[in-house]
């Protein structure tokens, strides 16, 4: 590891600030590589249209659809053999052929009345995808933005996660040999045993990495074969049902090979429900502290506010699925927005039964709902309203693990790409973005982007509720003396520190459609167009931090974060703010970490929101009327769909650290204000 990269891991320190500026992107979208509807050269520069810089990923595995054509209607998923927009018909030799230029282990799907060879998604990564993607970043006016390649990777053991390695894509010719290589050792949805083609790709660990992963799963055969290497035939392991071992020996692969160049960010975290031994389904706690653990330059966050969020269950969160906590709070899953028990347990941790069940979610969802629920109650996890998040959990161990949004993009659902409603998706950019910061762009502008991601100095915004312009978000104990987030702000005990957020609330129109009256402000009787909201609401969320768990320790298998997890203080504002700006001073007694949310939605306001400011299951919008004239007929009625991502919004910003060394106080600290001063201690 790089020293500089080092420096980075152990925690960025106050400083000065510099002449950065935050800068927006989506790292989780999709073309016709996977199940999206659009060709990868027209999505970068749409893309590109919203945001300054883009990641295009896509699943792993195979695919038959050639990514460089655009396929809205999904007319090559459902047509017959001969359809132009596969590969088997661009570069191969036609149906039920075995052509030389797909390469790999031969493999193929029915189409009609024959088969269709398909193409592995190392081999598009490798060879497709990269020139799309300089093709759309050269074009005019994309001269200030950037844009290269990853992956969605479908994780052993679990289910996706947002993936990169930039090595080669700003290249003097560019490549994605590393992105590719990655994706033929750990993807679970391949069984391509060729080495590459015949390129001679292997998947083991260094001995010293191997050995890594052996202790940490030292008696938890639950999670996979504890000695990776070991389940290696023929350099890779293609029997990896269930194994989570394999998942982090992959992070662990990425950060060996590719220091400062890769990131892995679990991506809809929640859909899945809980980790189930022996399956491939969703994350547990404990599986994001073993990545953070082996790699903490890699697996350095994850999307806990999921894409899809035009659907009509947002983020495609819902009772269909082993949806942890069923659905998300304002678009926000129940890790990163709301309080999880453990898995099978009630928050008294005990085992769950049908009551605790019916209890919790019979006073937000109706029965039908949950009637669709049919995996092993046993596997349930309880999500209530609250901070003590997953997150939150983490954040109280003082690793540096941050929060991401995504726009998930595949289409519009039962609308064209160039309609304004939407039921499915919204384009990278046009609802979801996060605002990275980045001081200057060097040689390698993917690495720059990489390291600001990784840097934790980054919030996300939904529905342009706040700009990145002029945004601040810091905690100082003087002019000079100053932390963003990400950063730690060494401080004595008992010495006073004052955070401090500016955030722009841009006057005028979103990108939403809608014109009318919000009807979620309507129930307080508020009237606001929904293209036009404003920032109504910030909270400062404090937590302790102690010390780093291991899984020796029981509370590595808690997602819930200590009692010492509050909100501090919020803020409320009136509509006519062009600026925000919010300011907390407490006395610091302990090691800690400060983080902030803001939404357009006032505390309390029914449906939407409780009275302390926590955001409520989404399903809850159903019972907000639109009754407007021009409310759209797809909503039929109801806050729900597009129409609901656009009414309910939130911003949500990275940590900053606070870390207490010995010594008095400042005895030179203006006590002014001490109606605004809060202590933050142990409660």
């Amino acid at each position: 590891m790089s020293a500089a990269l080092a420096a980075a891991l152990a925690g960025t320190t106050a400083g000065s600030a510099s002449a950065g500026q935050y800068l927006s992107g989506d790292f989780h979208n999709h073309t016709t590589c996977s199940d999206g509807s659009t060709n990868v050269e027209v999505l970068t520069e749409k893309s590109l249209s919203y945001l300054d810089w883009f990641i295009h990923v896509g699943h792993s595995g195979s695919g038959t659809r050639d990514c460089r054509v655009s396929d809205f209607l999904y007319q090559a998923d459902r047509s017959g053999p001969t359809h132009p927009g596969l590969w088997a018909n661009t570069i191969g030799d036609g149906p039920g052929t075995d052509s030389a230029a797909i390469k790999g282990d031969y493999n193929s799907s029915t189409r009609g009345y024959d088969t269709v060879e398909r193409m592995w998604r190392w081999q598009s990564l490798q060879e497709y995808n990269l020139p799309s993607i300089v093709t759309a970043r050269e074009l005019p006016g994309n001269e200030d933005k950037e844009a290269f390649l990853g992956l969605e990777w479908v994780v052993p053991g679990h289910e996706h996660s947002s993936n990169s390695i930039s090595a080669g894509n700003y290249a003097d010719v560019p490549n994605s040999d590393a992105i590719a290589q990655f994706e033929y050792c750990f993807a679970r949805n391949s069984d391509d045993t060729s080495q590459g083609g015949g390129q001679g790709w292997t998947c083991e660990l260094s001995d010293e990495a191997n050995e890594k992963i052996k202790a940490l799963f030292a008696g938890r055969p639950e999670e996979g074969v504890a000695d990776y290497n070991s389940t290696l035939v023929d350099g890779v392991n293609i029997d990896d049902r269930g194994e989570h071992v394999k998942s982090t020996a992959g992070v662990l692969w990425m950060a060996e090979n590719y220091p400062g160049e890769s990131f892995s960010v679990g991506a809809h975290v929640e859909r899945q429900g809980a980790f189930i031994e022996d399956d491939d389904e969703g994350f547990n706690v404990e599986h994001f502290r073993d990545w953070n653990t082996v790699a903490p330059e890699v697996a350095f966050g994850f999307e806990s506010e999921p894409g899809h969020q035009a659907q009509a269950n947002r983020g495609s969160y819902h009772a269909g699925r082993p949806t942890a906590g069923l659905f998300t709070f304002n678009g926000v899953g129940c890790y990163g927005g709301a309080e999880a028990a453990k898995p099978g347990e009630n928050f008294d941790g005990e085992p769950i039964t049908q009551a605790d069940y019916d209890e919790l979610y019979n006073s937000y969802y109706p029965a039908e709902e949950l009637a669709m629920y049919s995996g092993d109650i046993n596997k349930v996890t309880l999500c209530r309203p609250g901070v003590r998040t997953m997150w939150d959990a983490m954040l109280s161990e003082g690793r540096r693990f941050w929060y991401f949004a995504s726009s998930d993009w595949h289409s519009r659902g039962s609308f064209g790409p160039l309609d304004f409603e939407a039921d499915n998706d919204f384009w990278p950019g046009e609802f979801q973005e996060i605002f990275a910061y980045v001081e200057d762009y060097g040689d390698d502008p993917a690495v720059d982007i990489i390291n600001s991601l990784r840097s934790g100095n980054s919030f996300s915004v939904q529905g342009q509720l706040i700009s990145g312009k002029g945004f601040k978000f810091e905690a100082c104990t003087s002019k000079h003396n100053c932390a963003t987030m990400g950063e730690t702000l060494n401080v004595r005990a008992g010495q006073k520190v004052t955070v401090k957020l500016v955030a722009t609330d841009p006057k005028g129109a979103n990108n939403s459609p809608y014109k009318f009256d919000n009807p979620s402000l309507l129930q307080v009787g508020i009237h606001e167009p929904v293209n036009k909201p404003s920032l109504r609401h910030v909270d400062f969320i404090t937590g302790v931090v102690g010390k780093q768990f291991t899984p020796a320790d029981e509370e590595y298998f808690n997602p819930l974060a200590p009692e010492t997890t509050v909100i501090a203080k919020n803020f409320t504002y009136e509509a006519d703010k062009s600026k925000i700006k919010a300011t907390y001073k407490f006395r610091a007694e302990e090691d800690s970490y400060i983080r902030a949310r803001g939404t357009n939605i006032p505390a309390g306001t029914p449906n939407v929101r409780d009275m302390d400011g926590n955001p409520l299951p989404d399903f809850l919008n159903d019972n907000i009327a639109c009754d407007d004239p021009d409310c759209p007929p797809h909503v039929e009625g109801r806050l729900t769909k597009d129409l609901e991502a656009w009414a309910n919004l939130n911003f949500t910003t990275n940590p900053i650290f606070i870390e207490v060394e010995g010594g008095a106080k400042d005895d030179d600290d203006d006590d002014e204000d001490d109606d605004d001063e809060n202590k933050l201690a142990s409660r």
